[in-house]
């Protein structure tokens, strides 16, 4: 009954078959995944980060499972005064379901980051991009073969859909974001990003429909309490892709375990953080993590709240990250951040 209920689910329409996006509990370790006007905006000149995501896996032969790797580059400081470049390459291979749906996506997020003032940065964005989907068909089956005592494959299947199970195609994206310092150091931030803007065909199906355009809108902060040693870090996303939308949001301690060098780099800051997130009418999500030596590290899981917990056992998802910051050598930053 649960692989039942899971194919179901996956192949009920045309819609649902052909979109399939990312949905990460830990976006904000890494929002050029969602916002090419994000990238390459933190303290640090460059970074590599990894995810790995495992969903539903009480459910069917092939749970879901999503894979990402992207890494972020500013232009030195000095080439454009207080005003900087940003380059990054973003990856993500992602399989659904026992037919094997997998989609596969590379992008090069471009932005350029202005300072308004000492304290106010915009940082404006555009990611193209390759788009590619395929399936397993050998593995699908329809209820017009069914003969009773099992699935004649000889018969025709489903007529919309195209015989070729692969398509690839170009990817485009753009997004905005912005930055606040407050006198105490607290970082205020957000953004929208715009994906698919192309709407690119779906030549799965002979009723040329294509990919919804996905709307994205984050906001967070790194607050600096009067505790030198504790930071507050709520976090919210809200993603509309064509008639669906979710919501997630939550908050993240972060305590400071060892105060690292504010003039050399001998000695490192070491934190530890944990939260606590809920994903509208889906999943709550508990985080941990921690940061040191220029490496930040961290898992999530997702208790599923949904009437699909019947199949799931509340058994969400498992999520993973590393994180790896660093600065040029020939930086003369202060170590905040490393």
């Amino acid at each position: 009954m649960k692989k039942i209920a899971f194919v179901i689910i996956l192949l009920g329409a045309n819609q649902v078959f052909a979109q399939q996006d990312k949905s990460m509990s830990m976006w904000s370790q890494s929002p050029m995944m969602y916002n090419a006007g994000s990238v390459a905006t933190g303290e640090e000149d460059y970074s590599f980060f990894t995810n790995f995501r495992y969903q539903w896996f009480t459910v069917g032969e092939k749970p879901m499972r999503t894979n990402i790797l992207n890494a972020s580059f500013k232009i030195p400081d000095g080439f454009l005064g207080s005003n900087n470049f940003g380059i990054g390459i973003n990856a993500i291979n992602d399989q659904t379901g026992d037919i094997g749906l997998t989609t596969t996506a590379v992008s090069i997020p471009i932005n350029y980051t202005m300072s308004l003032d000492r304290r106010n940065k915009l940082s404006v964005g555009i990611s193209p991009g390759f788009y590619q989907q395929g399936y397993d068909a050998s593995s699908m089956t329809w209820e017009n073969q069914w003969t009773g005592g099992g699935f004649n494959t000889g018969i025709n299947n489903e007529p919309s859909l195209n015989a070729d199970a692969s398509y690839a195609t170009i990817d485009i994206s753009t997004g905005v974001f912005y930055q606040h310092t407050l006198r105490n150091k607290t970082l205020l931030y957000g953004g929208i990003g715009l994906n698919h803007l192309s709407k690119q065909k779906i030549n799965f199906s002979f009723l040329g429909d294509r990919i919804y355009m996905q709307t994205v809108a984050h906001f967070g902060a790194n607050i600096f309490t009067r505790k030198r040693d504790l930071r507050i870090q709520p976090q919210m996303m809200y993603f509309r892709t064509g008639p669906s939308s979710n919501l997630i949001g939550g908050i993240s301690l972060e305590h400071v375990l060892k105060e690292g060098s504010t003039i050399t780099s001998i000695n490192k800051t070491v934190t530890v953080n944990y939260g606590f997130y809920y994903r509208h009418k889906d999943a709550l999500v508990t985080t941990f993590g921690f940061k040191i030596k220029g490496f930040r590290m961290g898992i999530s899981f997702d208790a599923n709240l949904s009437y699909f917990n019947q199949a799931t056992n509340s058994l969400g998802a498992f999520e993973i990250y590393l994180k790896t910051l660093h600065l040029y050598k020939t930086s003369n930053k202060r170590d905040k951040i490393l």
